[in-house]
């Protein structure tokens, strides 16, 4: 039978000029898996956008599975960031195979 893993999996939604930022932070805490992808667009709070190039340099992803540590660690980190920037962030409990490399 095939084990699998507990850990979590982040999605962070931020302006793509946050994108190194967010990888940066990620390695401090030792993330060290993750992937970072540009929006097309989506609706918020403040109504629809789009990345059309116009106006700013749009949003993007940043998709992470890792452990209960290293995801409270890099919210302990970006936190205070959330309320000074457009960042919208979820986590969710996943279950993983191969859970040694998260």
């Amino acid at each position: 039978m095939v084990e699998l893993a507990h850990r979590k999996r982040l999605e962070i939604i931020a302006d793509v000029e946050l994108a190194n930022w967010l990888a940066d932070e990620a390695d401090a805490v030792g993330v060290t898996h993750f992937t970072i992808v540009p929006t097309l667009g989506g609706k918020g709070l403040h109504g629809r956008w789009r990345n059309d190039g116009v106006g700013g340099g749009g949003k993007c992803l940043f998709i992470s599975v890792t452990s209960a540590e290293r995801a409270n660690a890099l919210i302990e980190r970006i936190g205070p960031m959330l309320t000074d920037y457009r960042i919208v962030m979820d986590i969710a409990d996943v279950q993983v195979l191969r859970g040694e490399r998260f």
